[in-house]
């Protein structure tokens, strides 16, 4: 059984399915109080925004990856 969680939508990939809709609101919501703290933790802009890059591209990566498994 090959589950499609995802369609393909030219560069990006939309979810069709719960599963899909869940691992994408679950990647946004480890994303908010990650940033939250590196906002309240942050010296300077530009240190947040490094900081947000890290865990925003991994975060990035792993969905994608999910995505390009189940489309």
């Amino acid at each position: 059984m090959n589950p499609i969680w995802f369609k393909p939508f030219g560069w990006a990939y939309l979810p069709i399915t719960f599963m899909g809709m869940a691992i994408t609101i679950l990647a946004a919501a480890f994303l908010v109080p990650v940033f939250a703290a590196i906002i309240r933790n942050g010296h300077s802009l530009s240190d947040d925004l490094c900081h947000m890059f890290i865990y925003t591209t991994c975060t990035a990566f792993w969905w994608k990856w999910i995505a390009e498994k189940t489309s």
